[in-house]
């Protein structure tokens, strides 16, 4: 009777963790030209991928620029994997090294993500200034690394 209860309890905690496996990326970029405004936004192990959805919808549209905010859309949704940002320049000050490139990726790990946006950023920046590099942290979902 105990191994029987010891079992439920095992399996009903395996059912919470992988319910808890949804990410979803917005990015607002007006004219899809990054040197106009850019925001990302990504969400990891939310319940569902509506719910990861429309928190990076929801985070994305509240851009100090309105008109970055009004470009959100959302790039995807996923499980199991990881998401990357990469940019040439700096988000935060954008006026002391305004954002030229932009690259992003979802991908089964941490790595593959981050080499993906990179290359997707440099083939953005076309050797201009310096190299992209990952906008923050890699986020991965689920059961990724």
């Amino acid at each position: 009777m105990a191994s029987l209860a010891l079992a439920v309890i095992a399996a009903s905690a395996g059912w919470a963790s992988s319910g808890l496996a949804e990410g979803a990326i917005a990015v607002g970029m007006p004219e899809n030209n990054p040197t106009k405004g850019f925001r990302h936004t990504q969400y990891v192990n939310e319940p569902d991928a509506d719910s990861a959805a429309s928190k990076a919808m929801e985070d994305c549209r509240a851009a100090r620029n309105p008109r970055t905010g009004a470009a959100c859309k959302l790039i995807g949704t996923f499980r199991d994997q990881c998401v990357a940002v990469a940019v040439n320049g700096d988000v935060a000050n954008d006026e002391a090294a305004p954002v030229i490139a932009v690259g992003w990726a979802i991908a089964p790990d941490s790595e593959t993500a981050a080499s993906r946006a990179k290359a997707q950023c440099d083939e953005m920046r076309k050797g201009r200034r310096q190299a992209c590099g990952i906008e923050g942290d890699i986020l991965c979902d689920g059961r990724a690394k």
